[in-house]
């Protein structure tokens, strides 16, 4: 059986910040210069693992303040990890979902995709930090195989990074990435079939599930979990209703109300 996770000692100030923050008193910013954290604030959250936060982004101020990030993501996830699953976190950004799942179900094979060098870095450094064995893979999933521009998002959101920008985005600039099919991933070895998937990747979730058609197809896949428009009928969710999976919304818990929502597809 896979061992639990090793998570490491929060150092006083880090515990100091973390308290003062979720509290919500004032003074919390000029605290957090004081003590120069920055750039990275040592936070266990409700379900185990410790993470590295940065306190003035936006995911990461909600962790601090409510515990954890769209926990109704890892909700839906929950059923389906176990002994044989295989979970592809796909947009795993600095890896609050693939690291608790691994947590909470330490035979789960976890894999999490996160292009963005800077992103990855953090990724890297809480996997570390958590002893956690997962597969971390450095390229962008798409329904293409090659290389394509990455638009980095702005300070204090790294979670609006995206293939596919949009006009309002205000990117800091772009950096040359690799992109891959998930079906030649499998297909060639590389990477074991999801039985389950989480997939957030700043409205390219149409080419990267195409990409994994036949993934999809497959009886072995049995969840999405997804950000999409919450129209009934987009793209994305009829690609996934054509490969056997039913649809049902998911209710935000945390305050991170925004036009797009969250979703289980489910065969």
């Amino acid at each position: 059986m896979t061992a639990a996770l090793i998570h490491p000692p929060l150092p006083w100030r880090d515990r100091l910040l973390a308290s003062w923050i979720r509290r919500g008193w004032r003074g919390s910013a000029k605290l957090a210069h004081a003590l120069r954290v920055e750039n990275s604030l040592l936070v266990r959250t409700p379900h185990g693992p410790v993470f590295a936060l940065q306190p003035f982004s936006y995911i990461d101020q909600t962790v601090l303040r409510s515990g954890y990030y769209e926990s109704e993501v890892l909700a839906a996830l929950q059923p389906h990890l176990g002994p044989r699953a295989v979970l592809w976190d796909i947009g795993a950004n600095f890896g609050l979902h693939g690291i608790t799942a691994k947590t909470l179900s330490p035979e789960t094979t976890v894999v999490c995709f996160e292009p963005a060098p800077a992103t990855h870095a953090r990724l890297l450094q809480n996997a570390t930090l958590n002893h956690a064995e997962i597969r971390l893979v450095a390229l962008a999933l798409s329904d293409t195989a090659g290389y394509a521009p990455l638009h980095l998002a702005p300070s204090g959101n790294s979670g609006m990074t995206t293939l596919s920008p949009w006009s309002g985005g205000g990117y800091t600039g772009t950096v040359l990435v690799a992109t891959a099919r998930g079906d030649d991933l499998i297909a060639s070895g590389v990477l074991p079939a999801p039985t389950v998937i989480k997939i957030d990747v700043e409205g390219h979730e149409l080419p990267a599930l195409t990409g994994l058609s036949a993934a999809l197809a497959s009886s072995t896949c049995r969840a999405v979990v997804f950000e999409d428009a919450i129209e009934e009928n987009t793209p994305a969710k009829s690609l996934l209703r054509s490969a056997g999976f039913t649809i049902v919304p998911l209710t935000r818990h945390e305050d991170t109300a925004h036009p797009l929502g969250n979703f289980v597809a489910r065969k």
